[in-house]
């Protein structure tokens, strides 16, 4: 059986498929919205196999896992306050 290996990216994807869940049940967002996070969604699942590919080494994939969120949650932050 392959190794489990937990990634940031993982995790990200797990927290928005868990947050979007929690939206759609509750009637917080409407399912257009649901839509734009299911492609965010999509694009974290092929950026993390992008990354896997690229980087064989789990060190190295956290390293750039990480930071490629950071600079992913500067960008929405600094296009929010823009």
């Amino acid at each position: 059986m392959r190794q489990l290996r937990i990634t940031p990216l993982n995790i990200a994807s797990a927290l928005l498929m868990t947050w979007l869940l929690w939206q759609i049940v509750a009637e917080g967002i409407g399912m257009g919205t649901a839509g734009w996070f299911l492609l965010l969604l999509l694009v974290l699942v092929a950026a993390d196999q992008f990354f896997r590919l690229m980087l064989r080494n789990l060190k190295r994939v956290w390293m750039a896992e990480g930071v490629f969120v950071l600079l992913v949650v500067v960008l929405v932050w600094i296009l929010r306050a823009w």
